[in-house]
C-alpha cells in the first residue's frame, strides 16, 4: 500500500514538474488545412479587434473568397470590449466556451492570462520560423500577426497656398498657431494612444498635454477617425480648411497626405491566439495561416514592419525612436494604465460620442 502511494506520489511530482510540450510548427499548407477544416461543422467565430468597419470587413471578405465552404462570423469591435466580452462568456459557460475561436485584438495583456489559465490552444502556424521572436509565445499560444503603428502624421493640405501643414516634432503643436486645427483620439479610450501619450509626457512633460487642451482640439473616439474627418474635409474642398493629427491610422483613409514623424513614435504587434474551447480547431488554425501567409502579411506590411522577417523591409526591432515591445510591458502594469488614463481624463475630460465602429 506504502510503494502504491509513494509511486503516485512520484508520478504526479514528475507530472508537475515536467514543462508542457510546445507543438511542432505546423507541416501542411493552407490547402491541406482547408480540406481538413471543410470537414468542421460549425461557424469559424473570430474576434477582431478594430475601430472601422473596413478593417473587419477586409480581412473577412478574403478569407472567404479564398476559403468558400467555411462560414467565418467575425465580430468587430474596440480591443478592450472584446477581451471582456471573451471573459464574460467563459464565466457564464464554467469554462466550457470563450464565445470566440480566434481572438486578434490589441488587449496585450490577456493573452499571458488567458495562457496561464489553461485557455489557449498551442500552435504554430507553418511561417513560425520566420516570425521575429520578440513576437511570439514560445510555447505557441500566441503570436504577433502584424505590426500596427502611428509613425506618419496625417494632414489636409489647405488649397490656397498648396504648403505643406505638418511638422516632425511632436513639441511644436501645443503653440497657438495649432488652435482649432488638431483632431486627435481621446489617450483615456484607447489604450494604444494611451500609450503613444505616455510617452510624449515622459518626453515633454504633462505640460504639453496642459498646453494642448487650450488649443480647442477636437477630440475623438476611434484611432482612424481623425483621418477620416480629414480626408472628408479634403474631398469637401475646403478652401482654407487645414487639419491635422499626430495620433490616428490613415490606413483607412486612402488619398490623404501625410508625412513620416521624425519624433517619438509608437507601434506594436496585434496579437492572435486559439481559444482551446474551440469546436472548430482546423478552421481556426486555417484563419492564423491565412494571416501569416505571404499575401496577407504583404497587404499589412506594405513593404514596411512586420513581425515576419520577410516582410519587415524598414526594420521594426532597428528603429531608433520606437520600441515595438514597449505597448506589451506598458499594458502589462494595469495599475499604471488605468492611473494615467485617469490623469488624462482630468485634463481633457471623459470621451464623448458613440462608439467608432457602429458610425465609420
Amino acid at each position: 500500500m506504502h510503494t502504491w502511494t509513494a509511486f503516485l506520489f512520484l508520478f504526479i511530482s514528475l507530472a508537475l514538474a515536467t514543462p508542457l510540450l510546445t507543438p511542432a510548427v505546423e507541416e501542411r499548407t493552407l490547402d491541406q488545412i482547408y480540406r481538413a477544416a471543410l470537414k468542421e461543422n460549425g461557424p469559424l467565430r473570430v474576434n477582431w479587434g478594430g475601430d472601422v468597419k473596413a478593417s473587419g470587413e477586409g480581412i473577412a471578405k478574403a478569407f472567404k473568397a479564398r476559403f468558400p465552404g467555411i462560414n467565418i462570423d467575425l465580430r468587430l469591435d474596440l480591443s478592450k470590449y472584446l477581451d471582456g466580452e471573451i471573459d464574460r462568456t467563459y464565466k457564464a459557460t464554467s469554462g466550457k466556451d470563450d464565445g470566440a475561436d480566434v481572438a486578434v485584438i490589441q488587449a496585450l495583456h490577456a493573452f499571458p492570462r488567458w495562457k496561464a489559465q489553461g485557455r489557449l490552444l498551442p500552435y504554430k502556424v507553418s511561417q513560425w520560423n520566420d516570425i521575429y521572436p520578440q513576437f511570439v509565445d514560445q510555447d505557441g499560444a500566441y503570436i504577433g500577426c502584424y505590426i500596427c503603428h502611428h509613425v506618419r502624421i496625417p494632414h489636409l493640405q489647405p488649397k490656397n497656398d498648396g504648403q505643406l501643414f505638418a511638422t516632425h516634432n511632436l513639441s511644436g503643436f501645443p503653440q497657438a498657431e495649432w488652435s482649432e486645427k488638431l483632431i486627435l483620439t481621446y489617450p483615456n479610450d484607447d489604450d494604444a494612444i494611451l500609450y503613444l501619450f505616455n510617452l510624449i509626457t515622459e518626453k515633454y512633460g504633462f505640460n504639453f498635454i496642459e498646453s494642448l487642451s487650450k488649443q480647442k482640439v477636437q477630440w475623438v473616439r476611434g484611432t482612424a477617425t481623425p483621418s477620416i474627418l480629414i480626408a472628408n474635409a479634403n474631398n469637401a474642398d475646403a478652401a482654407n480648411a487645414c487639419s491635422v493629427s499626430f495620433a490616428s491610422s490613415s490606413a483607412f483613409a486612402p488619398g490623404i497626405a501625410s508625412e513620416a514623424q521624425k519624433d517619438i513614435y509608437m507601434a506594436w504587434p496585434q496579437t492572435g491566439a486559439i481559444f482551446a474551447s474551440t469546436k472548430v480547431p482546423e478552421s481556426a488554425k486555417l484563419f492564423m495561416n491565412f494571416l501569416m501567409d505571404d499575401h496577407w502579411q504583404t497587404l499589412m506590411s506594405r513593404g514596411r514592419f512586420a513581425t515576419r522577417r520577410k516582410f519587415d523591409g524598414a526594420g521594426i526591432l532597428k528603429q531608433s525612436n520606437v520600441d515595438p515591445l514597449g505597448y506589451g510591458k506598458f499594458m502589462a502594469d494595469r495599475q499604471t494604465v488605468e492611473a494615467l488614463r485617469l490623469q488624462f481624463e482630468s485634463i481633457i475630460g471623459t470621451a464623448q460620442g458613440q462608439n467608432p465602429v457602429d458610425e465609420y
